[in-house]
This record gives structure tokens, C-alpha cells and sequence, in this order.
């Protein structure tokens, strides 16, 4: 119970009072938007670097350039597990305020007993496994059983050096005209090839 206990000591979810739910609904919502601002801030950092790098007079201030755009890549990354965390936070405390919130429907049926008859760790465990549907909520709760607790994977992180070397190929194609400073900070960071991913298969749809 890591996520519940963290917020509200360790009680059964179902006690949790509604309004401090809702309060840390707000909290998570407020550090999300937070951490999206930080990681829009990064990208328009890369991306003047990109637009720094076109005046590169040497190698070594390429290095330089490409050096600073790796840091600023890794903190994006750190960033974006941290939203990916907070989401799931957010995901446990939405669901868990639905079922608070129709209680007095739920009480006295199959799913509530279900419920009730979770031990805390593993009702906190499907929860963060699922969105409840404030209008369908009664129908997700019952597929509850059958879901299980995902692992999501960050992704291989790279080799310094080849990093590195990507950046500076990038740099490259930026000072040769080949890529807008915006599309190489997509492009080091990965977003690129999820775009285009998006694009094919709408295409093939």
C-alpha cells in the first residue's frame, strides 16, 4: 500500500474521508501540471540550442552544445517518469474517490463485498491498473478480478557516447539545413519516431 499510505497512513482505502481525497485529487493535479510546464520549458531549451549550434565555429563548441542538450534530455526524462508516477497516483486517488462517492449504491452488492474483502495492498493494486468510468463504474469494478498490475517500462538508456554522437550527427543536419532546431529537439528526445508511429497507423486505419 505505497502510494495510499504515503498520502493517508495506513487505513483501509475504503475509510479514506471523500473531501481528503478530493484534496490530493487537487494536489496531484496542481504537481502534473507542474512537471508538463518544466518538460515544455526543456523542449524550447533544446530547441534553441539546436539554433545556437548552426553558428558552431568548431568542434569543440559543437561538443559543447551537444553536451548541454544530453543534460537537458536526461532531466526530460527524469521528468517524464515522474509524470508518468504522478499520473498513477492520480489514476489510484480518481478511481478510489468514484467508488467513495457511489458508496451508497455499491453498498450491500457482490462488487462491494468484493471490495471490502480486498486486503488494502491489493485493492490499491488494481486500482492504479485501471480508469474507472464515473458512468460505467459499476461494470468496471466488476471486471476488477481479472486485471493485474502492469510494469511500465522507461526504456533502454543509451551509451554516453553514442548519445553524444547522435546529438552531434543532429547538430549536423541542423547547420546543414536538413532539420529545424524544433524538429531536432523531437528528434534527440525521441518524439519523432512516436509521430511518426501515430502517423502510420492512422494511415493504415
Amino acid at each position: 500500500m505505497a502510494i495510499l499510505s504515503r498520502f493517508f497512513g495506513k487505513k483501509n482505502p475504503l475509510d479514506i474521508p471523500l473531501p481528503k481525497l478530493k484534496e490530493s485529487q487537487i494536489k496531484l493535479d496542481y504537481q502534473i501540471q507542474r512537471v508538463e510546464n518544466e518538460i515544455a520549458s526543456i523542449d524550447r531549451e533544446i530547441a534553441e540550442l539546436f539554433e545556437r549550434a548552426k553558428a558552431a565555429r568548431s568542434k569543440s563548441e559543437e561538443l559543447t552544445i551537444a553536451t548541454k542538450i544530453k543534460t537537458l534530455n536526461q532531466r526530460k526524462k527524469n521528468l517524464q517518469a515522474t509524470h508518468m508516477q504522478l499520473n498513477k497516483q492520480l489514476m489510484l486517488i480518481s478511481n478510489l474517490t468514484i467508488i467513495r462517492e457511489n458508496e451508497a449504491i455499491l453498498k450491500g452488492t457482490p462488487t462491494w463485498e468484493m471490495l471490502r474483502n480486498m486486503s488494502p495492498e491489493e485493492l490499491e493494486r488494481n486500482l492504479a491498473s485501471m480508469q474507472l468510468d464515473a458512468q460505467n463504474f459499476n461494470e468496471n469494478l466488476n471486471q476488477m478480478l481479472g486485471i493485474t498490475d502492469q510494469t511500465l517500462s522507461v526504456g533502454a538508456d543509451f551509451e554516453e557516447d553514442e548519445e553524444l554522437a547522435e546529438i552531434m550527427k543532429t547538430i549536423h543536419a541542423v547547420k546543414e539545413g536538413e532539420l529545424e532546431p524544433e524538429t531536432a529537439a523531437e528528434k534527440v528526445s525521441g518524439e519523432e519516431k512516436e509521430k511518426k508511429k501515430e502517423w502510420l497507423e492512422v494511415d493504415e486505419v
